[in-house]
């Protein structure tokens, strides 16, 4: 790497140059990875944490290609001891990864109060078997059963999108779904035609930095006390099922706990999962405004069907979309459904359920399409920052990790000028 040869930081600190001008012009800008990393880990209680943390999320920073241990170690330190040091530090060294998040979260909101709380699923690629969570699922993405973690990330958008889209009547037509009346489709075509149709192709942010993170534990490991014991997964992940929708609502409400702005729409992409309307119920009891795909398959049904909450008659007539209010069977909250844009007489891959009812249809579209987002940032974390190249095997390790690469992540996205110049001529003793 760039920088490899570089002199070791003395006690004074990294900044330290023999030219006294140099020195004035790297410190200011070393300073601003300096003035992040403290933020984030000057809670940590030891000197060593906090010093093998900021190591850390330097090499996350600054080695090209995988992020393993020994590689990330040969970054920032000549010592010997390195790689055992940073090893220890990920997945022994006790430390607490929620005032971290507490951090990303705090940073990501700087700039301006973020448009939406995106939810995405994320499934994490693994050879062995000892990995905590490791199990074997189908992977819609690769079109194969792999072998995997399956986490759920929550995502904030920062920056603002380069481009916006108007939606065009026809357009805004074809969002109501299959089944859609002369007069529904003409009215929902005049609020995409309005002043908002413009928000439907805003996608209200440039990236999005992913700020928490939960581990999905299928029943295999839930239930063998053995696994337990030797991934040190605590017993509040196994006293309760912990499906991915009860793991998404735990994320919105820590979300809600850690943000110093009002709430912020829930928006997720939850097609592949035929749980995702428990999620859907349980936001809409909270009183949380959100914008969630489920499966096209997912039974609807009109208010007025009868066998909907208070009248006992016959067994409702399921709709797979609808331009009215709808319900999901058993319920007695009310959401309004919609779909995107799509070709004429294709069936759409997924229906959008949102308890927003005073939103224009252009609005709601532009919340849904925030999805994208956490995409290609984990396309990012996966290639720059080594999101799938966690080595350990305990719970709290996989934690750290995930941290650590959403930590590099936000400061590369959130830095108007990261330093990587001055960052890879850096180098730090154990």
């Amino acid at each position: 790497m760039s920088g490899a040869s570089a002199a070791p930081a003395g006690p004074s600190g990294p900044c330290e140059k023999s030219d006294p001008s140099e020195k004035s012009e790297a410190c200011e800008t070393f300073g601003t990875f300096d003035a992040f990393a403290d933020d984030l880990f000057g809670h940590l209680p030891r000197t060593d944490q906090r010093r093998w943390a900021h190591a850390y999320l330097l090499a996350l920073l600054t080695t090209e290609g995988k992020k393993s241990v020994r590689r990330l170690a040969a970054a920032v330190s000549d010592s010997p001891t390195a790689s055992q040091s940073l090893h220890q530090f990920l997945n022994a060294s006790p430390w607490d990864w929620n005032p971290v998040r507490r951090e990303l979260v705090r940073r990501a909101e700087q700039p301006a109060a973020p448009r939406a709380w995106i939810l995405a699923p994320a499934v994490l690629p693994k050879r062995g078997g000892h990995s905590v969570g490791v199990h074997r699922r189908f992977d819609s993405a690769a079109g194969r059963t792999v072998s995997c973690q399956l986490a759920m990330g929550m995502f904030l958008p920062v920056g603002e999108a380069a481009t916006a889209a108007a939606v065009s009547v026809s357009a805004a037509s074809g969002a109501l779904g299959p089944g859609a009346s002369g007069t529904a489709a003409s009215g929902a075509s005049g609020a995409a035609g309005d002043s908002g149709a413009s928000a439907a192709g805003d996608c209200g942010g440039s990236a999005a930095v992913s700020v928490d993170w939960r581990l999905f534990l299928p029943p295999q490991w839930a239930e063998d006390p053995e696994l337990l014991r030797r991934n040190r997964i605590p017993a509040s992940e196994t006293n309760h099922p912990r499906p991915m929708w009860v793991h998404a609502l735990d994320l919105v409400e820590a979300q809600a706990a850690r943000s110093t702005c009002a709430p912020a729409p829930v928006v997720a992409d939850l097609s592949e999962y035929s749980d995702s309307v428990r999620l859907i119920e349980a936001l809409a009891r909270q009183g949380r405004d959100f914008v969630i795909a489920v499966p096209s398959a997912t039974a609807l049904a009109t208010p007025a069907t009868p066998g909907m909450p208070g009248d006992p008659g016959a067994r409702p007539r399921l709709l797979q979309s609808a331009p009215t209010p709808v319900r999901l069977p058993g319920s007695h909250h009310t959401y309004r459904a919609f779909t995107e844009p799509g070709p004429a007489g294709v069936r759409p891959s997924r229906i959008w359920l949102t308890n927003m009812a005073h939103r224009r249809l252009g609005q709601l579209l532009g919340l849904a399409r925030l999805h994208q987002l956490p995409t290609a940032t984990l396309r990012t974390l996966a290639t720059d920052f080594g999101l799938h190249d966690f080595e350990g095997r305990s719970f709290p390790g996989w934690h750290h990790h995930m941290t650590l690469t959403s930590a590099a992540h936000a400061y590369r996205a959130l830095t108007e000028v990261p330093d990587e110049q001055t960052l890879t001529a850096v180098r730090f003793v154990s």
